[in-house]
């Protein structure tokens, strides 16, 4: 019984870690699509979720919905993307680019976060807006040619 009961404690951290671990679905459908060209684009958002950010070796935190990505920005234009979310909570965003690379960001301007890609390839970007704890909050995600206007 004790075996039992020590197997199935293991078992049960086992799982919990490995849910808490996932990484954001690049393949999951997005909640909205900002087309940007330049030009501002945003759209109200709820950033957060349960799920802890684990992205290897990224320096990402907070929690989103690893399943659902608030947004897709779809970008055609040269130079410099801005993606960034402005909350009143402290929030997190992550974005994984066309080449499947994530980029993250968490306090760049007061508690909102910005991903600036200074020569952004032209194609999908998916984001996921977090927060810096477990819950959901009202957003706006944003993106631009360029450096944000905050």
């Amino acid at each position: 019984m004790t075996t039992f009961l020590r197997l199935s404690a293991l078992a049960t951290l086992l799982f919990s870690v490995s849910v808490a671990q996932a990484q954001p679905d690049r393949n999951a459908s997005p909640r909205a699509t900002l087309d940007v060209a330049g030009d501002l684009a945003e759209v109200s958002i709820q950033a957060g979720g349960n799920d802890r950010v684990a992205v290897q070796g990224s320096g990402c935190s907070g929690y989103i919905t690893n399943t659902a990505p608030n947004g897709a920005v779809m970008w055609s234009g040269s130079g410099a993307l801005s993606i960034y979310a402005v909350s009143g909570e402290d929030a997190t965003i992550v974005v994984s680019d066309p080449d499947g690379r994530f980029h993250c960001s968490d306090d760049a301007n007061g508690s909102n976060p910005a991903v600036t890609i200074a020569q952004a390839k032209s194609g999908r970007y998916l984001v996921w807006v977090g927060l810096w704890e477990p819950g959901t909050a009202g957003a706006t995600l944003k993106a631009k040619g360029g450096q944000p206007a905050w």
